[in-house]
């Protein structure tokens, strides 16, 4: 079996379009002068068109969880409190995150493959006046499960805390309205539905939480991923040399063309072709006998998690669609590894025929 020939359809990264992976074997490129800031502001444009919003947005060096570890160190100060919605495996991460910048932690659980509801935040903003922060996974990956962050939105909003998204694997899978919904922080990364490679981290940052970043006195966690560097570079240095570090230049490159394919085929009607990908998969599913893991109202139009045959674990189905078929598929994650198998159409490139071809590998598992 030929490397080239797997067909990958894993929660991220994604299979990208070889018009991506040629610019980025495009000769390298200084990180500032006149060229660079225009390539630059014109990638910060075309993210503010998929975050739509008119906050400020950065694209960071490094993976989505950079971009989260950014926003709460630079926003919150140790032993400020954040309410954190958590059903599944990144919403432990997102914990795990605050812990390390000595935060002081409102869990708000719920049953793993269940959404956080509305009302539970609301509880919580009741009973912890005091908290700067609710932080949410918008797309949780470990279960499928879409959280309703418009919804609790509308709830932070009337509040003095920021609202915080883990938006890693949902930004240009799923309709954005940042600034109608109130997202103050939104965290990203390039190579799941925005269709790039790894490495890049989009954040935006909304006028409410420049206010909290810029209270006086300790100026938060770190220097690499606190905002205020990085807006220090936008605005002072942003004339020739717009970020504090050097810059994956070729990662770049790669984004601009896979931005550019998503506003030319139109934002609306990328999510329309996801979604009717989800469903022809879903439906496909329990003709093979593994119904997907949450019903179709919850559906993630860009990732289904489904139930092996009885008395099969999970990675059972993994390893045959991989070693018989060449498609690449994974396992559950947490206590879920040996129930669900997750499978990723997040990528640009994956069409109906792909999925046809998968639905028909899994008829055939014996």
């Amino acid at each position: 079996m030929e490397k080239d020939r797997v067909k990958l359809m894993i929660p991220g990264p994604v299979e990208v379009h070889p018009d991506v992976l040629k610019a980025v074997g495009d000769p390298v490129e200084p990180h500032y002068g006149p060229a660079w800031v225009e390539k630059y502001a014109r990638a910060i444009r075309l993210l503010k068109q998929v975050f739509n919003t008119e906050n400020d947005v950065f694209l960071m060096a490094g993976s989505g969880t950079c971009a989260i570890d950014a926003c709460m160190g630079s926003t919150l100060r140790s032993n400020e409190k954040v309410i954190i919605g958590n059903n599944g495996f990144f919403g432990d991460r997102l914990i795990s995150i605050a812990k390390a910048n000595e935060l002081d932690v409102v869990e708000v659980k719920t049953e793993w493959g269940k959404p956080v509801e509305p009302e539970m935040i609301h509880d919580a903003l009741d009973k912890n006046p005091d908290a700067k922060m609710v932080a949410m996974v918008h797309s949780e990956t470990s279960t499928t499960i879409l959280n309703p962050i418009d919804e609790i939105g509308k709830i932070v909003r009337e509040t003095e805390a920021v609202f915080m998204v883990d938006a890693v694997s949902s930004l240009g899978g799923v309709p954005y309205e940042s600034d109608n919904w109130g997202l103050d922080l939104c965290a990203s990364a390039t190579q799941k539905c925005l269709g790039a490679l790894p490495g890049l981290a989009p954040v935006s940052v909304s006028s409410k939480a420049w206010g909290l970043i810029d209270r006086p006195g300790e100026i938060g966690h770190g220097w690499y991923t606190n905002l205020r560097t990085w807006r220090e570079y936008a605005t002072e240095w942003g004339d020739w040399h717009p970020t504090p570090v050097t810059m994956p230049v070729n990662l770049v490159n790669g984004l601009l063309v896979s931005l550019e394919q998503l506003i030319s085929e139109g934002i609306p009607s990328r999510m329309a072709r996801y979604q009717s990908l989800a469903m022809q998969l879903r439906s496909g599913l329990r003709e093979a006998g593994m119904p997907p893991f949450t019903v179709d109202k919850d559906l993630n139009p860009v990732l289904t998690a489904a139930y092996p045959p009885d008395g099969i674990e999970s990675g059972v189905i993994v390893d045959y669609l991989l070693k018989k078929h060449q498609i690449q598929i994974s396992g559950g994650l947490g206590y879920l590894k040996p129930k669900i198998f997750r499978i990723g159409h997040m990528s640009p490139v994956i069409s109906d025929n792909d999925m046809t071809h998968l639905i028909q590998a899994l008829k055939s598992f014996q």
